[in-house]
């Protein structure tokens, strides 16, 4: 009875010092993938050309939602593509860190594809001023990842 129970506590400390380690893994891919994310909203906002401008914000929206995204476009590439799996999905996994974070990253993700949408009509403006209020709610959500 004393092994079983002894067993069981190593069991369970083993399952929490794996879990630990997941989340600290997700926290380190999380914070990777903010980082690309923020480098191609600065990019699309600086563009002056409409196909520069919707490609990075494509890479914004492939690095939040990841592969199995809904938005996710294959073939603008995922610039995010070895950091983890995806921001969401990352930040679901790194626990209240995590939770700090993934609301900044949602309201991105919103703002982002309005972007490409805006890029569709070939609205310049609009889509450049989305891609800089991207940049600055996803710098928030670095600044929130705590």
């Amino acid at each position: 009875m004393r092994l079983t129970g002894l067993m069981l506590v190593v069991g369970l400390v083993a399952m929490v010092s794996a879990s630990a380690a997941l989340g600290a893994d997700m926290m380190a891919a999380a914070k990777t993938e903010l980082g690309t994310a923020l480098t191609h909203a600065g990019f699309a906002a600086q563009y002056d050309a409409v196909a520069e401008v919707e490609l990075h914000l494509h890479h914004v929206v492939n690095c939040l939602e990841g592969s199995a995204g809904k938005n996710y476009n294959m073939g603008a590439g995922n610039v995010c593509q070895g950091q983890g799996n995806g921001i969401f999905a990352d930040l679901k996994d790194s626990g209240m860190a995590g939770a700090h974070a993934l609301p900044y990253a949602e309201i991105a993700d919103q703002v982002a594809n309005w972007g490409i949408q805006q890029t569709m009509s070939k609205d310049l403006g609009r889509a450049k001023a989305a891609a800089a209020a991207a940049k600055a709610v996803i710098q928030l959500g670095i600044d929130n990842f705590k």
